[in-house]
């Protein structure tokens, strides 16, 4: 009765791992239709639906998407809380200045996150 039990289980472990597999690819299939910049350290960006206004700095120059595909900026943007974002990378607000890394994000609230988007520690800033 015991190994009947431990073999339904096996199998039923089996098989909800496989079930969560094929909605998981099913996502991603939806959502590879706007990818960004090649980079690593941006795959949790991929995954998400992107938003108009998120910027990341690629290679040096500024990216921000546009209708749902990434583009190049071409004129410094101010976010929603008064920050400005250069097309080098550069994050002013106040007498206060950052220069962002490869893989940084920012949306147009100006809310900075890091490689692994994950919001930072903004609170010198304000």
């Amino acid at each position: 009765m015991k190994k009947l039990l431990f073999i339904a289980t096996i199998a039923g472990l089996s098989f909800a791992c496989n079930n969560n597999e094929a909605k998981s690819s099913s996502t991603n299939d939806s959502s590879a239709t706007a990818t960004p910049p090649p980079a690593d350290s941006s795959a949790k960006a991929s995954q998400t639906a992107l938003k108009d206004g998120l910027m990341t700095l690629k290679g040096g120059k500024m990216m921000i998407v546009k209708g749902g595909a990434w583009a190049a900026m071409d004129s410094t943007i101010t976010c929603t809380n008064g920050r400005k974002v250069a097309v080098d990378g550069t994050v002013t607000k106040g007498s206060k200045s950052r220069k962002m890394e490869d893989g940084m994000m920012i949306d147009k609230d100006g809310q900075i996150m890091d490689k692994d988007g994950k919001p930072m520690d903004t609170s010198g800033w304000d």
